[in-house]
């Protein structure tokens, strides 16, 4: 099976590193959340089949639990 999915890591300057790449959205979720869980910020997902990006901002309430929000879905 081929990778649908690629992870990024995006900073507040605009550019984006490559994480890496798996087979369903789900699983990208989860690589991303354990990934935030170290290092808070914003990710990306992107389809690679239709382009649809979602943005994602993984960060910390005041009781210290993580906070993930989708803040962007765009279809290309």
């Amino acid at each position: 099976m081929h990778a649908l999915f690629d992870m990024y890591k995006v900073d507040p300057c605009g550019s984006a590193m490559w994480l890496g790449s798996v087979q369903s959205y789900s699983v990208a979720l989860f690589e991303l959340e354990l990934t935030a869980a170290k290092a808070p910020g914003d990710y990306a997902i992107v389809n690679r089949q239709t382009g649809e990006r979602n943005v994602l901002n993984f960060g910390l309430s005041v009781d210290g639990h993580h906070v993930t929000v989708v803040t962007e879905g765009v279809s290309h």
